[in-house]
């Protein structure tokens, strides 16, 4: 019944350790039998926790710190790129992070092996394997990649490797390209401008075809009064 009981409860390996030491005091004093039983319930106490290690892995706890924190981030960041940096100083690292606090960018520090493992699977797959040796992400809730880059193009210890806008993966020169693209306001305007100016010039060819078509029909009125004169 102490066997089955404890059975039930689940055996690690100290456990097993606890039985296999108890049989052989046993057998030592000369209960035999009962020593060998026990010795053998810690032989199979041994396999069952590691079947049980093998089957139900489960992650480390800095393998799920890491994983929650990162995907948070990527998931309510408009704007998350990663850098390659390079034997910065403490003040260094200091200074960069209070130009970008300024425009609402945050720095963090993820181990690469655990950030590339922990995001297969998920919607940001595409960016694990940027994740290579020492790497920083820049993170904001809003899309300033412009003030971000204008910052660190003056860091010579850091380099681009990609990140994410809106939920778009793009590249290095993605992002380059990206921050000359003219504004939405800029765009707008520019469009209302094309539109204005089609209309403008659909209604001067409408009033000119109007004013030519009458002509023609005074002119086609006053061939006919001649022909009937």
């Amino acid at each position: 019944e102490i066997i089955h009981d404890t059975v039930v409860m689940g055996i690690n390996c100290n456990v097993a350790n606890m039985w296999k030491s108890l049989g052989e005091t046993v057998a030592h004093r000369g209960h035999m039998c009962l020593g060998i039983q026990w010795r053998s319930f810690a032989i199979a106490c041994y396999k069952h926790a590691s079947v049980n290690r093998k089957g139900a892995a489960k992650p480390s706890l800095k393998k799920q710190i890491v994983s929650a924190e990162l995907k948070d981030i990527l998931q309510h960041s408009q704007l998350a790129v990663l850098y390659h940096y390079n034997d910065l100083t403490v003040q260094e690292w200091d200074g960069l992070r209070l130009k970008l606090g300024a425009k609402g960018v945050k720095l963090k520090i993820f181990p690469s092996k655990v950030s590339a493992k922990v995001l297969k699977g998920t919607k940001y797959e595409n960016m694990g394997p940027l994740f290579t040796g020492p790497s920083v992400l820049a993170f904001s809730e809003a899309p300033v990649l412009s003030d971000l880059l204008t910052v660190t193009k003056g860091e010579k210890k850091l380099m681009v490797l990609g990140g994410l806008l809106e939920n778009q993966l793009f590249t290095p020169k993605g992002l380059d390209g990206y921050t000359k693209l003219p504004s939405l306001d800029v765009t707008r305007q520019e469009l209302v401008g094309i539109l204005s100016h089609h209309q403008t010039t659909l209604s001067s060819l409408l009033q000119s075809s109007a004013a030519k078509l009458s002509q023609m029909l005074d002119q086609i009125g006053k061939t006919e009064q001649k022909q009937q004169a």
